[in-house]
């Protein structure tokens, strides 16, 4: 993912660039990931956010109803293992891009998701402190699919 904006571009453009890169880099991937035999399914969240809450604590993306339920379809069959996140830090946001792994049945899972390290700080702390990254992929009814990391290193910005 590229980490630096362009060169005189609004602030306001910058995190749309950064986006636009994730999902543009998550595209790639996941083609790569086809071409060696894997089922790869893309998400598209509408939103991302960090949440700290009785009900869940973690990042939280929404899809679409489509994308869930082929999400949740999907691994109804798989167990998911192994995980990649590529990061990167633009003005104030975190870009990530999660895949999700079960190489079982060679299936990987892309889930893109962005938040502001900034304004999320105690709830960064909250899951560096109890050691443990929840994904949540949900839709708007509040049904979720849930991938929980025990490293939650790669999920943080270098300077939490």
């Amino acid at each position: 993912m590229s980490e630096n904006p362009a060169d005189g571009a609004p602030s306001t453009a910058q995190p749309q660039s950064g986006w636009r890169a994730v999902v543009e880099d998550m595209a790639a991937t996941a083609d790569e990931y086809r071409d060696r035999g894997w089922t790869a399914l893309e998400l598209h969240p509408g939103d991302s956010v960090l949440v700290d809450s009785e009900r869940r604590t973690g990042l939280d993306v929404v899809l679409p109803g489509p994308e869930y339920e082929d999400l949740e379809s999907l691994t109804e069959d798989c167990t998911f293992a192994d995980v990649d996140v590529f990061r990167a830090e633009q003005s104030s946001m975190l870009y990530l891009l999660v895949v999700e792994k079960d190489p079982n049945t060679e299936t990987a899972v892309f889930v893109p998701a962005y938040y502001d390290p900034g304004s999320g700080q105690s709830k960064l702390e909250t899951i560096q402190s109890d050691g443990e990254l929840r994904l949540f992929c949900r839709r708007l009814d509040d049904d979720y699919v849930e991938f929980v990391h025990d490293d939650v290193t790669p999920f943080l910005p270098e300077s939490v």
